[in-house]
């Protein structure tokens, strides 16, 4: 099993992500912005429909 894999089976998350989408849905946001740091230090910016 793969890191991701592990982090993406691990005991809860599916009610945590439950959680998430409800209130994205119950505040009526339509859009999210997400920043990360890259591999080489670049802070780099994603925005996708939510």
């Amino acid at each position: 099993m793969t890191d991701l894999e592990a982090h993406v089976a691990q005991p809860g998350r599916d009610d945590l992500v439950r959680q998430v989408r409800e209130k994205i849905d119950k505040l009526g946001i339509s859009y999210i912005y997400y920043q990360f740091v890259s591999v080489t230090g670049r802070i780099v910016g994603k925005g996708i429909p939510s």
